[in-house]
């Protein structure tokens, strides 16, 4: 590749060229020409591999690149005029050294570097995450059918609602032989209708008086109606079901 980003003091590239080179060393001389530096002026050399975000480490001069690690396609920093300042006598490692837990760089005491596997993720498909199919077509089958039609009248020490053939059909097919469950509190009344993968559902919330559910119950009379009858704690009339929202 032959771009490379300038940055004050600084010449990243992610390669040289295409060049091969050996060392540090040759690395050093061959890039002085193209940055207009004399033999004299001082070059200091790092490399990342991966990303910015990774581990920077000193190019040694007597080594080869393929020693020190150096992968195809890493980072290489060119400072001039600038002292070559190893990772380990960084300001950051000299502050964990002087002040130990209480450096403010502590977190990086124990840094390391990503093995590539960890780094890099390679083509390939989306993995799904797993479904509980069968949960979900069981939630799906089950889902109550909400019962909407419906009356309801005012009778004295009671409330009654009535769902019936005319209305609501098949809940009251259901009714017949099916499960009929009905829970009432203060406040609230819910009526479930199931049989075999059908569910029927009346829930009533914010009712318009308080009941007392001990003394509430239902009825059901095959193939005609549900009723339920909600005794009132207190024998006022009631001029609505519910209370607005």
């Amino acid at each position: 590749m032959a771009t490379a980003e300038e940055k004050p003091g600084e010449l990243s590239l992610a390669d040289w060229r295409g060049q091969r080179v050996r060392g540090s060393q040759e690395l050093k001389e061959q890039l002085r020409e193209p940055l207009g530096l004399t033999a004299e002026t001082p070059l200091a050399l790092s490399y990342q591999n991966g990303s910015r975000n990774s581990v920077k480490k000193v190019l040694e001069e007597k080594q080869g690149l393929a020693e020190q690690g150096v992968e195809d396609g890493a980072c290489v920093t060119v400072k001039v005029d600038a002292m070559e300042v190893r990772p380990e006598n960084s300001f950051l490692r000299e502050s964990i050294r002087n002040n130990g837990g209480n450096s403010y760089y502590y977190a990086h005491a124990n840094e390391k570097e990503l093995p590539p596997e960890l780094r890099y993720v390679y083509g390939g498909d989306p993995i799904k995450l797993e479904s509980n199919t069968e949960g979900d077509a069981l939630k799906a089958e089950k889902a109550a059918k909400a019962l909407t039609h419906y009356s309801w009248a005012d009778e004295g020490d009671f409330v009654c609602i009535y769902v019936s053939a005319e209305g609501e059909p098949e809940a009251i097919e259901a009714a017949k032989d099916g499960d009929v469950k009905v829970q009432f509190e203060a406040r609230s009344a819910e009526l479930r209708i199931s049989k075999d993968s059908k569910e029927y559902a009346l829930s009533l919330r914010q009712l318009e008086g308080e009941i007392v559910p001990d003394e509430s119950k239902h009825r059901v009379s095959a193939g005609k109606r549900v009723t339920l009858k909600m005794k009132k704690k207190r024998t006022v009339t009631w001029t609505r079901l519910q209370q607005s929202k």
